[in-house]
């Protein structure tokens, strides 16, 4: 099992959060937390505040490509 673990931090920019392979999920402060798996795009713009976790949930690796805006 691949772990990757981040807890509380901000986005560094604006930026499209592209999932090509494996499966995270997004916990933000009111406890809401979401999956995004291979085909998923995410819009991570918590320049400020609390920011987000993210966790790696899937034995494979998490590939994803940020595209900044």
């Amino acid at each position: 099992n691949t772990s990757f673990d981040l807890d509380w931090h901000h986005a560094p920019r604006r930026q499209y959060v592209l999932t090509l392979k494996g499966l995270g999920e997004i916990e933000v402060g009111d406890g809401t937390k979401r999956r995004f798996g291979p085909g998923d795009i995410m819009l991570a713009e918590d320049l400020t505040g609390q920011g987000h976790k993210t966790r790696v949930i899937s034995k494979e690796p998490r590939v994803s490509v940020f595209i900044a805006i």
